[in-house]
Formats: C-alpha cells, structure tokens, sequence
C-alpha cells in the first residue's frame, strides 16, 4: 500500500505500544471492517475512548512510501510476538529483508573505537553466515553495525524512532541513503512525517528485539536504550548476549550487568552463526558432496573452525551427517568411500 493512509491508522499508528487492536479487529470482524466501523461501534467493540477521539480527529495522510498493517499476509509474524504490536508499518527498501533469520546488534551512541570495530565485525558475520542485521541506525554502535553488514551484503534493516519521511542531516542521512541504495530496509511504525520523541526511541527497541532471534549488546552505560531491547528481549523468551569490556569503562557498564544477569558472553563473531541453522544447509549440502574436513566445512560456511566443529557435532547427532574414521565429514545419504551405493 501507498499513496495515503487512512485517519483510522493514522490514529490507531499513534496509539501503537499502548493497545492492542486485535481483539477489536476480532470483535468487528477483520482489520477492514474495523477501519469502518463507526465511533460508537468502536467503543462497544472495547476501543479506549482516547483512541475513539482520535480517530475522529485524524486525517488521511499522504505517504510516499508503502504500508501495512496488522492483518495483512505480509506483516511480519516475529512481530506477533509483542503483547501489543505496531498496528502500521511503513517501509522503505526490500522487504524481503524479514523473511530472513534477524540478529539484532544495539549499543551505546558514545562507543569506544573498539566498541565501534566489534559492531562492524558482528555485522559483517551476521550477513556472512545468511542473516539479516537489526538495529536502530543510531550513530555510534547501530551505525556501525549497519556499516559492517552493508560491507558484505545488503541483509540489514534499520527500524526507526520517526516518521520515514522525517528530515535528519549529516551522517545518519547518509547511512539511511546507503542501507537503502544496497538494498536494506528502513522501518517505522510511525506516520511518514512524525518526529521522535523521549518516547519513541524506547518503544522502536520492542520491534527491534521481536524481528531478532537474539539481540547482541556491544557497548552501554548502566542506563541506556540498548537494556531496554535487551530486555524486551528477555522477556520474548529470545536470546541476549553482550561483549564484554573493561571493568573500568563507563561504557562497558551495562554489557557487564547482563552478563552478571545472565546474559551470554559473546567471545568471537562466530558465536552468532550457530543462531542461523537453517540458513547453512544448502552450502553444507555443496561443502559434503565428497568427504570434508571441518576446516573446508568452515570455508564454505564463511565461519571459523571451532563453530564449523559445533555445527558438524550437532548434524551429526541428528544423524545429518557421519563422521569418518579419518576425521573428514559426509552427509548421511552418501556412502563411505569404497562403498557402491545400495
């Protein structure tokens, strides 16, 4: 959808984090019948009477860019998840981005250089082993972790805390223009022309943390936007893990506390390929045609040894894969050298 949505979701936009539509969309039977429904037919179905008079009040607004809402086949099901979900979404870029396995990587606007270089190499190896890198295109660690995924490939979406079409300057437009340019995704649950507020930012953190299987902390002080996403992803039953830093930095504070809290301390970047199973099969199928050995595994998969060695352990226990006398590993559909097939 384009062109103009709207009053109703408009409205209903303004009012996401603090309602839940669905039961009134069950209640008047489907998203569409509810965007027609009258005001008092709205407040019988259970609307807040606040969301009643705005959706009196609120206007079509024009739009330049697509849309969906809550309902629709390609709403994006991770979303599902939140207790109160965004009721619109607006979207510039490929949206093809969400059907892929998502690793979110957040942190601290003030970074450290190397706080700053770990987000870029944890993007990059998100992408590298076939997934999509969700942040907040925020400067410091959300920028650079963008930047390190759009090194390798375009699997990044950057879910904001404004309006698609509101106006930011400097370095943050240019990594917007970028991400979109190479094929990534810019995010917003908020109508095209709204501006951020105090609020904003926290409540985009929920969307960033249900699109993500599991969300990486590289850098935050002891009260920072970052735990906030950790914990809405703690509470959606996803992962979290943190780098850790020096005891002594006020910026490796908060990282310290989830791992204190039990979060997983993420050691290597190849820690993040064991969250993206499904999207190694085909090159595992390319890499065992004939016996490997875990080290030519590792080069196909883009990933170190020791995480191609887990992987290969864990196929083999489901019986995916055998492992040979010499070591080397072959899919379980092939016979061992020297045998004819059955």
């Amino acid at each position: 959808m384009s062109e103009e949505v709207p009053g109703f979701w408009v409205a209903l936009a303004r009012w996401s984090g603090r309602f839940d539509p669905r039961p009134l969309f069950t209640a008047l039977g489907g998203p569409q019948a509810a965007s027609r429904a009258s005001p008092r037919a709205l407040l019988r179905a259970g609307a807040p009477p606040g969301l009643v008079q705005h959706v009196r009040e609120a206007e079509a607004v024009p739009t330049g860019d697509p849309w969906m809402h809550l309902g629709q086949p390609d709403y994006p099901a991770a979303l599902l998840d939140l207790g109160r979900p965004p009721p619109v979404l607006w979207y510039r870029g490929r949206i093809a981005a969400l059907r892929s396995p998502g690793v979110a990587i957040v942190g601290a606007r003030r970074c450290t250089p190397y706080g700053r270089g770990v987000a870029g190499r944890l993007g990059a190896a998100v992408v590298q082993a076939g997934g999509v890198m969700v942040s907040g295109a925020a400067r410091g660690i959300d920028a650079a972790a963008h930047r390190g995924a759009l090194a390798v490939g375009p699997e990044t979406v950057a879910v904001l805390g404004a309006g698609l079409a509101y106006r930011v300057v400097g370095a943050a437009a240019q990594l917007l223009r970028d991400l979109v340019a190479e094929g990534g995704l810019l995010l917003s649950e908020m109508p095209p022309t709204d501006p951020p507020t105090r609020y904003t930012f926290p409540r985009r953190n929920r969307i960033i943390a249900a699109l993500a299987r599991a969300t990486v902390v590289v850098e935050a002080a002891e009260r920072s936007g970052a735990l906030i996403t950790a914990g809405f992803a703690r509470d959606l039953g996803r992962d979290v893990l943190a780098v850790p830093g020096r005891i002594d930095a006020p910026a490796s504070a908060g990282t310290l506390a989830l791992i204190e809290e039990g979060a997983i301390l993420l050691r290597s970047p190849a820690q993040l390929t064991a969250l993206l199973p499904e999207r190694h099969p085909e090159r595992l199928a390319t890499a065992l045609r004939r016996p490997a050995s875990a080290a030519q595994v590792a080069r196909v998969l883009g990933v170190g040894i020791p995480e191609a060695l887990r992987l290969l352990a864990g196929l083999e226990l489901t019986g995916t894969v055998r492992r040979l006398a010499d070591q080397r590993y072959v899919l379980s559909s092939d016979p061992p050298p020297g045998h004819p097939d059955p």
